[in-house]
């Protein structure tokens, strides 16, 4: 009997669904590293953000938002699951490492984008209410390094 393994998901397949999925983006891949940034336009009531995904089958994707400024939004102020906050660089915490939400055998179309789309809404709610509906868990420094990389 065969046993079924979760393989990885090539990097070029992860651009192709990438582009599928969310034609107004745009990537690429160099260096054996997907470099992809795209544009999420929520509604109105939660306005546009372009994110940019870094990702390569040693490490899990890294998450920044590139536009608009959200140190400049907050005033400084940090807002729940981040891994760096400052003047110039916002990278998301968007799944707890060590409970398997996100694997390199998962799309990032499916996981990694949805997920910032939702990190988004919930950061737009925290700028009005100073509360984070979004739940969830930030990991332990410990939690943020897989296959010795920083997440």
């Amino acid at each position: 009997m065969r046993k079924f393994t979760d393989t990885d998901i090539s990097l070029s397949k992860q651009l192709y669904f990438l582009k599928a999925k969310f034609p107004q983006g745009k990537g690429f891949i160099k260096k054996n590293k997907l470099v992809w940034y795209c544009q999420l336009a929520l509604d109105e009531a939660y306005g546009n953000y372009t994110i940019k995904i870094l990702y390569d089958l040693n490490s899990s994707p890294k998450v920044y938002v590139v536009d608009p400024n959200l140190f400049d939004i907050t005033g400084g102020i940090e807002p729940p699951h981040i891994y760096i906050f400052n003047e110039s660089t916002t990278k998301l915490c968007l799944y707890l490492p060590s409970a398997g939400e996100w694997t390199s055998s998962k799309f990032l179309s499916d996981t990694i984008v949805p997920w910032a789309s939702l990190w988004l809404m919930y950061f737009t709610g925290w700028l009005a209410t100073g509360k984070w509906y979004g739940g969830g868990e930030h990991p332990d420094d410990d939690e943020s390094f897989i296959k010795g990389k920083v997440l």
